[in-house]
């Protein structure tokens, strides 16, 4: 222990480790006045303290914090900034004046290009991460021709690459050669147990078809704009692993964790108080009754009970990459044994939509098989639930298959089980043409509520069971409640 606290040391001193935080220091004030000349950015980066090396521009972005977040100041003029400092205790006056006062601000907003204030943040990171790893022994400098043109991604990739090659030749390669019957007990053993069936879904009815999220495998769920993905995976993935206690790591691109704590709650209120009637839309308009508080607190406290710390994991991707989303899968599987991640909702990366063009699609495909190679049994056999949007041109196609998906449809290749989802129609619902609906506890057709709204589950594909029947849900979105209603059967030759 005394010999590694005495090589960091000792790195830490070294020539080419202070250089390094001398260049970060520049990435630091340019970033920092970058954010001073328009504060419109400020809330765009999330920066902390400790990412800033440098005392100075650490004093003064505490500054630039303190004026948005409490004073709410929108422009850093002299007027408005010295009315600031003057407000301050008398040791905050003297850094400042020590510090050069306004005039460093000034200088510093002429110099910057605040257009360039996304390289100066991706800057920042690189020569954080480099200076990170020099501290842990990395050979950085000895190759620094070669880092020092890296982006942080491409630096990633690369020492990943390393690291997967020292191993190549090792007992830990994934590529075994087994006798097809070695450890033949084992696996009867895990089927009599129902191992890989895996977490199970939050509706029985469609458990029946589904047969669980088994690891290894990625279900996808694909649904129109507005039909309620985010609901089902709610009430499907996020409520079955809170009831079971599975880990799971939510990773969002359009939906705020607010919104997925909201249905959250909203679905336990509704579900444990019949007749509660709490839509989430009172989320928006606020001033709750002394009854609705009562409801919510009630949920609050169930949840803060029943949910562990870890066991609901949430991240928010600003600016979606599947490189990305595999990495948090790696590191949350190998550190925190998670084995279940939802990804809402599968996209583009965010470098291709400005240049859009007819490989775009091409491109999400393989990101799909990449995805899968990470995730499948003989790698980390994990599970990953993704939501998919269909094609606007198919909102009135009766039966639902993997060509609704448009262009990108081959990203199922690798995907284990995919269902489709619709709302039905109001002369499906009832009338002469409703569709013929059977209760699978008695076996009998079951009249729907023209009064009540319903989807329709189809499984285009589905490893862990069949695909030739339908199920349908009563749903009510604004309750967030879901209710199995039972299985039909709709002909593919039908429009």
């Amino acid at each position: 222990m005394a010999k590694e606290k005495k090589d960091e040391n000792n790195i830490v001193k070294s020539k080419f480790y202070k250089e390094l935080k001398t260049q970060k220091a520049i990435i630091e004030s340019q970033l920092i006045f970058s954010l001073y000349s328009n504060t419109n950015y400020y809330f765009d980066y999330a920066i902390e303290p400790n990412d800033l090396s440098n005392s100075m521009w650490r004093f003064y972005y505490h500054l630039l914090k303190e004026m948005v977040e409490e004073r709410k100041l929108k422009t850093m003029d002299a007027v408005s900034v010295g009315a600031y400092i003057n407000s301050k205790e008398k040791k905050i006056q003297d850094a400042y004046e020590k510090a050069g006062g306004y005039e460093t601000i000034e200088k510093g907003m002429a110099i910057v290009e605040e257009d360039n204030i996304d390289s100066y943040y991706s800057e920042l990171q690189r020569y954080k991460t480099l200076l990170r790893l020099l501290e842990m022994g990395f050979p950085i400098e000895r190759n620094w021709d070669k880092y020092q043109k890296l982006d942080l991604e491409t630096l990633n990739e690369v020492l990943e690459g390393l690291i997967a090659e020292a191993f190549v030749d090792t007992q830990f390669s994934t590529d075994k050669v087994e006798d097809m019957f070695d450890g033949i007990d084992d696996m009867l053993k895990q089927a009599d147990e129902g191992v890989a069936r895996g977490l199970p879904l939050g509706s029985p009815l469609m458990d029946t078809i589904q047969n669980g999220l088994a690891l290894g495998n990625i279900t996808m769920l694909a649904a129109n704009s507005g039909v309620g993905k985010t609901f089902l995976t709610t009430l499907l993935h996020i409520l079955s692993s809170i009831n079971n206690e599975e880990p799971v790591l939510i990773i969002a691109n359009e939906e705020e964790k607010s919104r997925y704590m909201q249905g959250l709650l909203t679905a336990f209120i509704n579900s444990r108080n019949k007749g509660a009637m709490f839509n989430k839309n009172r989320f928006l308009n606020g001033n709750f009754s002394d009854q609705e508080w009562e409801y919510l607190n009630e949920a609050k406290e169930w949840y803060l009970q029943k949910v562990e710390s870890g066991l609901i994991r949430f991240v928010n991707m600003n600016e979606f990459s599947m490189a990305k989303t595999i990495r948090l899968i790696k590191k949350y599987t190998r550190l925190y044994d998670v084995r279940y991640f939802i990804l809402d909702t599968l996209k583009l990366d965010n470098d291709t939509y400005s240049r859009v063009n007819d490989n775009s699609w091409l491109q999400l495909q393989q990101n799909m098989v990449k995805l899968y190679n990470v995730i499948k049994p003989s790698n980390l056999n994990v599970h990953v639930w993704v939501t998919a949007q269909m094609t606007k041109t198919n909102r009135r196609a009766r039966y639902l298959d993997q060509s609704m998906i448009g262009m990108a449809k081959n990203v199922t290749d690798v995907v284990s089980s995919l269902m489709l989802v619709r709302m039905l129609s109001q002369s499906e619902i009832s009338g002469k043409n409703a569709i013929k609906v059977i209760n699978p506890t008695s076996g009998h057709s079951e009249m729907l509520d023209e009064d009540k709204d319903y989807m329709i589950v189809f499984w285009d594909k589905n490893r862990q069971g069949q695909t030739n029947r339908q199920v349908i849900l009563e749903v009510d979105r604004g309750l967030n409640i879901i209710r199995d209603v039972g299985k039909t059967q709709i002909n593919n030759d039908l429009e």
